[in-house]
């Protein structure tokens, strides 16, 4: 077996190949489609896309095999990238690149006619080629047209990758739209409509819905102290504690200020008080460090369960900040049930 070149571009190709990210995606019908047009253009059993990584030839889609995996070293495909347009080799045993591969041994395989598949910088990251049991070659047409074909796989390839960008931006901007950047916690809005959302199902089920209303001691003296960067550094920490400490079904959130609240589905007052007295706990132990001071916070917290007669957010809410009120009225860094 002979070592097959690498690219002199290989680093910038390698780069350009995972710009598409889809050596780990399941085979779709579209690029499927077209390695059965190339097979019945160029009147062979065999065709397949392929995309060429550090040692690796994947092929995504196929027509006549099975996708596989192939070492870099035993595949035509890496031969074909090494050159612009067609790569042909009408008998594989009897080309010194390719007599001994187990994919001619193995298989039968004789015939393999490959062209790259070139990015719009020119990187070949991959081909579309055509594979018979039989020696022979392809006539001018069917290499004009499969070269026209592998235009298009890259088309797709690019449509895919644009594709997946959008979506990308999408979830980043829905991300962004929702999440207090600072806490890294749900803005009010979000909080508000995801806690609307657990008070119906909580009386659609008859189940425990609870809140705990977190306020930060003392805040506004560690911005007059400290300085804000200080200020905005406990509540990304304080958010980090919350977000790691409660269950995924709950739904935290920053009120406003230096409050933030915790919506419980499925969860009583007593196993919400538990949560709280946790997080309370986690907050005081906590050590913030910043321009290198280490400055200390606690918290007090408010905690309240959805009564039958509940008529919506508004009167937990306002349960939840009187349990708060209490909790500060008895020297703060406590929780208190309402």
């Amino acid at each position: 077996m002979i070592s097959v070149p690498r690219p002199k571009n290989e680093s910038e190709r390698l780069a350009a190949l995972r710009r598409y990210r889809q050596l780990d995606r399941v085979a779709e019908k579209d690029f499927e489609l077209l390695t059965k047009v190339a097979a019945e253009i160029c009147d062979v059993p065999f065709a397949l896309i392929s995309l060429i990584d550090d040692d690796h030839v994947t092929s995504v889609a196929s027509i006549g095999m099975p996708n596989a995996v192939l070492a870099r070293d035993e595949a035509c495909c890496s031969w074909a990238i090494l050159q612009d347009g067609l790569l042909e080799i009408p008998d594989l045993s009897r080309d010194q690149r390719t007599a001994r591969l187990r994919l001619m041994t193995e298989t039968g395989m004789h015939m393999y006619a490959g062209t790259s598949l070139s990015t719009k910088d020119g990187f070949h990251i991959g081909t579309l080629c055509v594979l018979d049991k039989k020696p022979h070659s392809l006539n001018n047409h069917q290499r004009e047209l499969l070269s026209g074909l592998a235009r298009q796989v890259m088309a797709l390839l690019d449509l895919r990758a644009h594709e997946q960008m959008l979506m990308e931006a999408l979830v980043r901007e829905q991300y962004l739209a929702s999440v207090d950047m600072l806490t890294g916690l749900l803005n009010r809005r979000v909080l508000f409509e995801r806690f609307d959302a657990e008070i119906d199902r909580s009386r659609r089920y008859s189940t425990p819905l609870s809140m705990a209303l977190i306020d930060l001691d003392h805040f506004k003296s560690i911005n007059d102290t400290f300085g804000h960067a200080a200020g905005d550094a406990v509540l990304s920490s304080v958010g980090e504690i919350v977000k790691t400490s409660i269950r995924s079904s709950d739904i935290a959130g920053r009120y406003g200020g230096e409050e933030l609240c915790v919506v419980l589905p499925q969860t009583t007052a007593e196993g919400a008080y538990a949560l709280a007295e946790s997080l309370r706990k986690q907050i005081e132990e906590s050590m913030i460090s910043i321009d290198g001071k280490t400055i200390t916070v606690t918290a007090s917290i408010g905690v309240t369960t959805m009564q039958t007669n509940c008529k919506g957010a508004l009167q937990i809410l306002n349960a939840a900040d009187e349990a708060l009120y209490q909790a500060k009225h008895a020297g703060r860094n406590k929780t208190v049930l309402g």
